[in-house]
């Protein structure tokens, strides 16, 4: 019986997987011409030795990232390709003792680092960042970009493949594309929160959308904001996942959640994300001050022109909060959350509303001078 892995597991031996068709590719010189080319060079068992589950569609994934990355760093001589130990380590140890960033893929997804000299890279930048006055993430961001453009250190984010032909997006390098330099006009254009039943028991779904259009690239885009809890198996905060429709269909990240407050204080939404500020059961649901917010905020985001299914008046949601609390409480605790975050941010003028949300988006991507520079690979 194969062996099955847990999705962790997965993940690190598909980025592994990734950094070694880097390395055969920059490296080694190793153009492949089709996906069964990797199949055919003569070190496939490295790659099946790092990937033992690897299949046909990883193999015609890796084959779309070497094609990609030849295009960008044809004649770029890296030392090494590091995902863990190397440079990770020391990047990560860097931002959590000098900066108090505990996640480092909060200020730069970088799975893979590719390095040239991880010796003299790592040197340089622990003199610049002892030098007097260095002591910022924005200082740090500039000596990055400067490394990234001298081809020293690039550090690559690695996403599904969106097509057959991956896509390569520079982050962060260019100051002139920069949330306070450019001036971006997003626009909220739809909202959604189904509060209605499905078979009569359970919401018709467990997340709310909040819809944003965008113009990339001269093109008229969608981003699409999916918010709902961490897992839907228990009690959890809320996340905020965009993605990108239309030409360049793509999920951009997850919003970092301690960035989202500080964000949202900015903007005087007094929304808390914390499950345990929610009713968690049907009793404290029915106490006459929850239920009496609930409708207060069904009939605001209604106003507003929310989306909120099959649900007709505030009487009705009340009931169906009632059954859902019932059958699964932790779903209904997830949308007295959403219910709460839209009847918030809909309480804002648009315009207001849009530059919220225009924020958000550029947090999800990890875009603007906080964050580090790196390049998207898609």
């Amino acid at each position: 019986m194969a062996k099955t892995y847990s999705a962790a597991e997965l993940t690190k031996m598909q980025e592994l997987g990734s950094a070694w068709i880097f390395r055969r590719a920059l490296n080694d010189n190793v153009k492949y011409n089709s996906p069964d080319d990797i199949r055919k060079d003569k070190k496939f068992s490295e790659l099946v030795e790092i990937y033992p589950a690897i299949n046909d569609s990883w193999i015609k994934a890796y084959y779309a990232q070497q094609k990609r990355i030849l295009q960008e760093f044809s004649g770029t001589k890296f030392t090494e390709f590091t995902r863990d130990g190397g440079f990770m380590d020391f990047i990560t140890k860097l931002v959590a003792q000098k900066f108090k960033i505990p996640k480092k893929d909060s200020w730069d997804p970088a799975d893979i680092w590719c390095v040239c000299n991880e010796t003299k890279v790592i040197s340089e930048i622990k003199n610049a960042m002892t030098k007097e006055g260095m002591a910022s993430i924005v200082e740090l961001n500039a000596i990055m970009r400067t490394l990234y453009k001298e081809r020293k250190l690039v550090g690559i984010s690695l996403k599904l493949i969106s097509g057959k032909e991956a896509k390569y997006e520079e982050v962060n390098l260019d100051e002139s594309l920069f949330p306070d330099v450019k001036n971006y006009n997003f626009d909220v254009s739809s909202m959604k929160c189904f509060l209605g039943l499905k078979n009569g028991l359970f919401f018709e779904t467990q997340d709310c959308r909040v819809v944003v259009d965008v113009v990339e690239d001269d093109k008229p885009q969608k981003i699409d904001f999916q918010i709902k809890p961490n897992t839907t198996s228990e009690l959890a905060n809320l996340k905020f996942e965009p993605t990108m429709k239309g030409a360049s269909a793509a999920r951009l990240g997850k919003t970092p959640l301690d960035k989202l407050a500080t964000l949202l204080k900015k903007y005087d939404v007094d929304f808390v994300n914390n499950y345990k500020k929610y009713p968690r059961s049907s009793s404290e649901f029915n106490d006459p001050s929850s239920i009496e917010y609930a409708k207060m905020a069904f009939d605001h985001i209604k106003q507003k022109k929310v989306d909120v299914g099959n649900c007709r008046t505030a009487d009705e949601m009340i009931k169906n909060f009632q059954v859902v609390f019932t059958k699964d409480p932790h779903i209904a605790t997830s949308k007295l959350m959403q219910l709460n975050f839209l009847y918030h941010v809909t309480s804002l003028p648009k315009e207001r509303m849009d530059d919220l949300f225009t924020d958000m988006t550029f947090l999800a991507q990890k875009k603007g001078r906080e964050f580090g520079p790196f390049g998207k690979l898609y």
